[in-house]
C-alpha cells in the first residue's frame, strides 16, 4: 500500500516542525519518526503490522514507528508487503490513524489535518 501526500500537514507539538507522517521529537522518537496507522473498523493496526509499532509513554501502548528510506516528509508513505496477504471485500472500510490519536493518548498537543491518496495493489 501506498499514501501519497496531497496537502495538508501534522504536529505532534507546537515546538516541531510540521510533518505529513510522524514527527521528529528526537528526545522520544528518533530523528524521522513515522505515526502513521492504516486500520480496519475495528482500529486494529494492519500497516505497519502491529509487531513492527514501538512504544514510548502513553500507557505502554505501540503507536509510531520507522520505515528504511522515508522520513517525516517525504512525499509517498510506501509499505513494505505484508507478511500474510490481506483479505478485502467491497466496501470495507479502513481508516488512517496519526499514532497518538490512534491509541487516544498524548494528542492533546497535535495539530493539523493532511490529504492523501491511497494506492493498493490488489490480486
Amino acid at each position: 500500500m501506498k499514501l501519497v501526500h496531497k496537502s495538508g500537514s501534522l504536529r505532534c507539538n507546537q515546538n516541531d516542525p510540521e510533518s505529513f507522517w510522524g514527527c521528529t521529537n528526537e528526545p522520544i522518537y528518533g530523528n524521522n519518526s513515522l505515526h502513521t496507522i492504516v486500520a480496519n473498523s475495528k482500529k486494529e493496526a494492519i500497516l505497519p503490522p502491529a509487531g513492527d509499532l514501538k512504544v514510548h509513554g502513553c500507557n505502554k501502548k505501540k503507536y509510531f514507528y520507522s520505515l528504511h528510506g522515508t522520513t517525516h516528509t517525504s512525499p509517498e508513505l510506501v509499505f513494505p508487503d505484508l507478511p500474510n496477504k490481506l483479505s478485502v471485500s467491497r466496501n470495507q472500510e479502513l481508516q488512517i490513524w496519526y499514532g497518538q490519536d490512534w491509541i487516544d493518548c498524548g494528542e492533546s498537543n497535535n495539530s493539523g489535518k493532511t490529504c492523501v491518496d491511497v494506492y493498493a495493489w490488489y490480486e
